[in-house]
């Protein structure tokens, strides 16, 4: 997993979100905005790999018929962050990083 992949993760913690809320929760908490088209690669990877669901939504008159695609964590995904996370403490302790 990488630091895109975990921040992701971390969002979608704190229930299921769709591309555009993603994307700006994932801003705010890396500090800088993504593109848009650069979030669906990792989301599509940690689908493959269980780490995410996603389902399609209702359609939307004001959205011109079109569909949000929501994505939620799953118990892997939880499993998985909560690893990468500690492997990323732990190295930050190695180097003297945290206290």
């Amino acid at each position: 997993m990488n630091r895109r992949e975990a921040l992701i993760l971390t969002v979608l913690r704190d229930g299921e979100k769709y591309g555009l809320e993603l994307r700006e929760a994932h801003g705010k908490l890396a500090g800088r905005a993504m593109p848009l088209g650069s979030l669906y690669t990792p989301l599509h990877r940690m689908e493959a790999k269980g780490l995410v669901r996603s389902r399609q939504g209702e359609s939307e008159g004001a959205r011109g018929g079109n569909r949000r695609r929501w994505f939620r964590l799953t118990a892997k995904g939880v499993r998985g962050l909560d690893a990468w996370l500690a492997s990323a403490e732990a190295t930050l302790r190695a180097l003297g990083g945290l206290a």
